[in-house]
């Protein structure tokens, strides 16, 4: 399955979650609660020199991203799914790709690594071997406009843990708070304008690359 959107990102600190939350039902859109709020875990694939990170920091505007996602507890797989990320400026587009073995029963995430690897390795041709990097989980807030065209979400309580080489077996916490809005590219220009008032900074890097900074000497 793809889909093709934009996608939008600001990031502020955790006091000022209310008040970007009260901007967005307060906006001429009327976002409102789409789905409960829930946790959100995805492990996250690069190659041995972390090259999706590597091109974020250089400004590539075309990249990819690869990961394994799923809901609920962080500390074992259930009905998760493999993503492939693709993005161009704002523009992104994903394909998602069930993991069938894991449906409605909680796996180890350990014992499963290798397995997620191959699979993921798998289903792509590089030429390069990407490996599972980083455990990446927050809590998250849907929100969707009156017209059902605009979808927001405001990810906070981010915590990583290092997979790579399985050293620190712990996690470590971004204290910021990431909003982002995802729509067609036909509402670009309204949506911007329309949501001009929320005052937090803008940001294009992703929570893959931000966590995986936490760890830029572990990682070398």
């Amino acid at each position: 399955m793809k889909n093709k959107r934009i996608e939008r990102k600001w990031i502020f600190r955790k006091v000022d979650h209310i008040s970007v939350l009260n901007s967005l039902l307060r906006s001429l859109f009327f976002f409102k609660t789409h789905y409960p709020i829930r946790n959100v875990n995805s492990i996250y694939f690069d190659d041995k020199n972390l090259s999706n990170i590597s091109q974020n920091l250089a400004g590539i505007s075309k990249r990819v991203k690869y990961r394994v996602r799923w809901y609920g507890e962080n500390n074992s797989l259930k009905n998760p799914h493999f993503e492939i990320k693709s993005k161009r400026g704002f523009e992104t587009e994903k394909q998602i790709i069930s993991l069938k073995k894991f449906d409605n029963i909680n796996y180890n995430i350990k014992n499963n690594l290798n397995y997620l690897t191959d699979f993921v390795n798998d289903k792509i041709v590089l030429g390069k071997i990407l490996l599972p990097t980083l455990l990446i989980s927050y809590r998250r807030i849907y929100l969707i406009s009156s017209n059902n065209l605009i979808r927001a979400t405001i990810d906070y309580e981010i915590k990583s843990k290092r997979l790579l080489k399985f050293k620190n077996q712990f996690f470590s916490n971004f204290n910021d708070v990431i909003l982002e809005l995802k729509y067609d590219p036909n509402l670009d220009w309204i949506t911007r304008r329309t949501l001009s008032n929320i005052k937090v900074r803008y940001s294009k890097s992703s929570k893959y690359v931000n966590c995986a900074l936490n760890y830029a000497e572990s990682f070398s």
